[in-house]
């Protein structure tokens, strides 16, 4: 509870920093970082382009670890089940990623639910063998989506609340 509410009152550079590492880690990515913005009445610009860049940060290096990510990520039951039921959605719809490889990724990466994101969209460019730079680009369109998304939602369902409970 001390870390809390020294946290709630500290400025908006250490909410910022805050922000920008939740963002980092897998399943909460910018998602749950913009709540945890909003959370700490942080200004939604804030939020947004700190979960944006932290959300970034770790894909040119997952990217670059490819083949040797997975056959880590293989090496345990509950990764080896996720990768290969991943894999099976794949090869269902493969003539659609082989034709629509960067914009479906883009696509993917920008769905606002909490554990599709950058590192589904890093793994799932690793499945099909995409170009890192390309997937990069379409990985970075996907938070910026994402945040954008997120953002509005959750600053918007705020702001009516707070207006609800003020009138």
């Amino acid at each position: 509870m001390p870390f809390q509410s020294a946290l709630i009152g500290a400025g908006n550079t250490i909410k910022s920093v805050v922000v920008l590492l939740s963002s980092m880690t897998p399943i909460l990515e910018n998602k749950g970082s913009i709540l945890l913005g909003a959370a700490l009445n942080l200004k939604w610009y804030l939020a947004y382009i700190g979960s944006s860049i932290g959300s970034f940060l770790p894909v040119p290096f997952l990217l670059r670890a490819g083949e040797r990510g997975l056959n880590g990520i293989r090496r345990f039951r509950l990764g080896a089940k996720v990768l290969r039921r991943t894999d099976e959605f794949v090869q269902r719809h493969r003539g659609f990623f082989d034709r629509r490889g960067c914009l479906a990724l883009a696509l993917i990466v920008s769905i606002p639910f909490t554990g599709i994101g950058c590192w589904a969209g890093v793994l799932l460019s690793d499945l099909l063998g995409l170009d890192r730079r390309r997937s990069a680009c379409a990985i970075l369109i996907g938070i910026a989506i994402s945040g954008f998304l997120t953002t509005a939602a959750t600053y918007g369902l705020l702001l009516g609340v707070r207006q609800l409970i003020l009138n």
